[in-house]
């Protein structure tokens, strides 16, 4: 074996040109794979830091949300003896929800939370301070907002009640920090507030650090199984941001991992031409006794020297490269970078990795070299008429249209994903089988195409290519890896960033939002809130006023469409569909976004007295006319009893409402739903008849973009004078940007990665041209003695190279394509799709890339002395 290793290094030696440029192209294949992992974990740690800032350092809170339900310490020691818990701590909410029964005392007082002085409880968004400390025994940390509408400071005196015991004064030791979510929140010292309030050894949540937060789903698996009813908070918000580089990490893996490939294929293209190149030598030493895995042996020690060189220079340059892309990362993430963070373990983990894989795919050229025949070496110099099995290319072909007759088949009638994700699989199969194939026919027809421009130089280039098939199919198949990808990876996160804008578009279909964020049986904002945000100078805005749940009373069966996916219940023994009756300002909505009316007209007069409008598509599917009547009655009039929805009691029938259709409408523009099947009439009437009167939501454009600053400061002082702490406001263009920025990474990285992928194939197709041309010396010298110039000699070359990127650019466009429809149908897009810009992209690339990537060794051999060559 130690002799085989050293004469692998002689061999590498030798072919010093060969060696250098197949390490370069290996290297950057460890270089991109270094380099993604440093920057991913930095960008991961720099964010889980400021995610941890903005959020707090805890996991999960588990509990329950009523005062007379409380963790037992039995279950608290349980919580604690799972071993993915790192740490936990206890909070107390003694007047919480709505059955507790001191609920008229304390409806005005905010919420009172009890919690302990530790590390772990001071992560909670409760205990930011902007002055002061937490409470110990009779102290309380007050909300900014309250601070500042009663003058207080740290120090000052309020005096709360306790039920059941008396009322307390005690001294504020602190303030939060101004947050628009905690306007009626008060703290107290955990231990403290137990006892004032009667309720000691009483915890209402537990709040949870998990040792690796990636566990949560398991532990809140567990604790359901613990208790079902545990109501838990499992920070979702935190894990969308701490996400938001989860759609990068499989992007930036994946890529890794073709990146990996297309270094294997280039190793296994290298040793096939050391291969090639030594056949004699090879011939030789079995002639002198080698056996066939001492042959193989020689062949491995050349790839586990090419790529533990790679390897170690990929290590370097991936270390450097990292420091060089800072600025670059942080501009493209968005996340700021303070240092560069660099996790040995796992790095030299994934550099292992790819040291194996290159290795495992030597394997092949191995076998190859292993099984030269010493005479057939010896009666040719290079790899010529290349045949492979007839079988793989049947396979292949028959794979394809299998594949492609079941996607359509499940396209017409089954609809099934897996299906569509089984086509993809064969489609893949189909493509390993047949590229040599494939990529025979589609050289020798690109050598028809140009014929007539290069007449019998095209063929001849096209033979050459054939004659090289085996070192032709992996730089093609390299060049297929890196178009494959981009028409795959480009056109999807194209179609999910328009199906994403158009979402947000429909959902704000202006640029802001002010949301309550009140649920179905709290109020919204008040009427005077709206008035308030309308008067704003510069704005245009809408009120979305709260809905009422209504149920059917005379739905007629008989006039459903078919087939509509509508839910029925049953309500006294008939089937009645449930709707959404909300109160429209259609004056103020059609000031904003236009109505499309079909039939009737939009009368506010009509609508006040019980006209209601509906969009097209409930008209059809319900059958309903203008002037048809609906009948309904309020949810809240239905009880379930008996397996059926039943009036609560007699006077129930009393409160039916009768509606009467007055107009249908295109689309209701506030609503996101295309099979949109609410019920729409007059907030007068709503007030009337429903007792409904406050406001869901206020949409508003700017229209006076000069005054945008001072817009949102009052939109903001409004929204902060407001009692509700659950307020959001929703800024369209920055729900879009974040949605562009996420694009521009994704693609971004993609880019950079085919351009290495195509770096590569570049790099092995010089290497493999340098070694082909070499080997054919002689041959190219006849050409020239026979009268051929140097031009025609270099021209031949770079056809010869063009043709094999054109082939690996045609057959990865083709297979590209297929999988990429494959991919969509499997996501439910409706049409077929064909990548017309990335194609006319390849098109041009592609040959260009094998012109650059051959023109040096064309122009070396054209300069070369025909007599030597002749005579050699």
């Amino acid at each position: 074996m130690r002799m085989m290793f050293s004469l692998a290094k002689k061999i590498l030696k030798s072919r010093k040109g060969r060696t250098i440029l197949s390490i370069v192209g290996i290297a950057i294949g460890f270089t991109l794979l270094v380099s993604s992992h440093i920057l991913m974990s930095t960008l991961e740690k720099e964010n889980d830091d400021i995610v941890k800032q903005k959020y707090g350092n805890y996991d999960i809170i588990v509990g329950y949300q009523t005062s007379n339900k409380f963790l037992s310490q039995n279950k608290i020691e349980k919580i604690n003896e799972m071993k993915d818990v790192q740490a936990t701590t206890p909070f107390l909410y003694p007047y919480i929800g709505k059955d507790h029964d001191y609920k008229s005392e304390m409806e005005i007082q905010p919420m009172y939370v009890g919690l302990r002085n530790n590390s772990l409880a001071k992560e909670h968004q409760f205990t930011k301070l902007s002055s002061g400390q937490l409470p110990k025994a009779n102290e309380v940390v007050v909300p900014y907002s309250l601070a500042k509408s009663k003058n207080l400071k740290i120090g000052s005196k309020l005096t709360f009640p306790f039920p059941p015991n008396k009322d307390k004064t005690v001294r504020v030791s602190g303030i939060m920090q101004k947050d628009e979510h905690l306007y009626s929140v008060v703290i107290f010292s955990y231990d403290w507030l137990s006892k004032v309030t009667a309720q000691e050894g009483h915890t209402t949540t537990l709040m949870v650090k998990l040792q690796d937060w990636t566990k949560k789903e398991e532990v809140i698996q567990n604790l359901k199984e613990m208790d079902p009813k545990f109501f838990i908070d499992s920070q979702s918000k935190m894990d969308r941001e701490r996400e938001q580089l989860g759609g990068l990490k499989p992007v930036v893996q994946g890529l890794d991992i073709a990146v990996l490939i297309g270094s294997a294929l280039l190793l296994v293209s290298t040793l096939q031409m050391s291969v090639q190149e030594k056949k004699k030598e090879l011939a030789t030493l079995r002639l002198l006794g080698a056996r066939r895995k001492q042959i193989a042996w020689l062949v491995i020690f050349e790839s586990i020297i090419l790529s533990t060189l790679s390897a170690f220079i990929g290590l370097l340059s991936g270390i450097g490269i990292s420091f060089v892309l800072k600025d670059l990362i942080i501009k493209i993430s968005g996340i700021s970078v303070k240092s560069m963070h660099i996790d040995w373990i796992p790095l030299i983990y994934t550099v292992g990795i790819g040291i194996f894989i290159t290795m495992i795919a030597s394997i092949i050229p191995a076998v190859l070299a292993s099984k030269l025949s010493p005479i057939q070496a010896y009666q040719q110099s290079f790899d010529t008429n290349h045949k492979g099995k007839l079988i793989l290319p049947i396979i292949s072909i028959v794979l394809l249209l299998s594949s492609l007759l079941l996607s359509m088949y499940n396209y017409i009638k089954l609809h099934d994903t897996n299906l569509y994700i089984v086509s993809a699989f064969i489609v893949f199969i189909s493509m390993l089988l047949g590229v040599s194939f494939l990529l025979k026919g589609t050289v020798k027809t690109l050598s028809l195409i140009v014929k007539p421009f290069l007449k019998q130089y095209s063929l001849l280039a096209g033979r050459n290519a054939i004659r090289q098939m085996r070192r032709s199919t992996q730089i093609a198949g390299v060049i297929m890896l890196g178009v494959i990808i981009s028409i795959v990876g480009i056109s999807v996160l194209s179609i999910i960033r328009d199906t994403t804008e158009k979402t947000i578009m429909d959902q704000y279909p202006l640029d802001h939002v002010i949301d309550s964020n009140s649920s179905y049986d709290e109020p919204g904002l008040p009427l005077t809130f709206y008035n308030q945000v309308d008067s704003i100078k510069g704005i245009k805005s809408v009120p979305v006023y709260k809905e009422a749940l209504v149920f059917t009373q005379n739905l007629n069966q008989s006039s459903i469409k078919k087939n509509s996916d509508v839910m029925f219940y049953n309500i006294n023994g008939r089937n009645e569909f449930m709707a959404a009756l909300l109160g429209v300002d259609f004056d103020k909505l059609d000031d904003v976004l236009s109505v499309e009316v079909i039939k009737g007209s939009i009368d506010p007069g009509k609508l006040d007295n019980g006209g209601t409008v509906l969009t097209e598509y409930a008209a059809k599917t319900f059958g309903y006319k203008l002037g048809d009547t609906i009948k309904v009655i309020n949810d809240n009039q239905l009880s379930f009893k008996k397996g059926s929805l039943q009036y609560i009691n007699e006077n129930s029938a009393k409160k039916i409402v009768n509606l009467k259709v007055t107009a249908i409408i295109k689309d209701y523009p506030m609503e996101e739903d295309p099979k949109d099947m609410g019920i729409y009439t007059s907030p007068k009437f709503m007030k009337e008849k429903f007792n409904t009167n406050s406001i869901s939501e206020v949409h508003y454009k700017v229209t006076d973009n000069g005054l945008k600053n001072d817009i949102q400061e009052k939109v903001e002082a409004l929204v902060g004078n407001q009692s509700s702490s659950k307020i959001i406001v929703y800024d369209r263009q920055a729900e879009l940007q974040t949605l562009y920025n996420q694009f521009n990474q994704r693609v971004t990285i993609l880019l950079v990665s085919v351009s290495l992928i195509c770096l590569l194939a570049m790099i092995g197709l010089m290497n493999s041209m340098a070694s082909s041309l070499r080997e054919r010396s002689r041959e190219f010298a006849t050409i020239r003695a026979l009268g051929c110039k140097t031009n025609n000699i270099v021209r031949l070359a770079l056809v010869e190279g063009v043709m094999v990127t054109s082939g690996g650019g045609i057959l990865g466009i083709i297979f590209g394509s297929i999988l990429l429809n494959q991919l969509l149908l499997a996501l439910d897009a409706k049409s077929m799709v064909f990548p017309w810009q990335i194609t006319l992209v390849y098109l041009v690339i592609a040959p260009l890339m094998g012109v650059i990537a051959t023109i040096f060794p064309a122009i070396y051999l054209a300069k070369k002395n025909i007599l030597r060559d002749l005579s050699s």
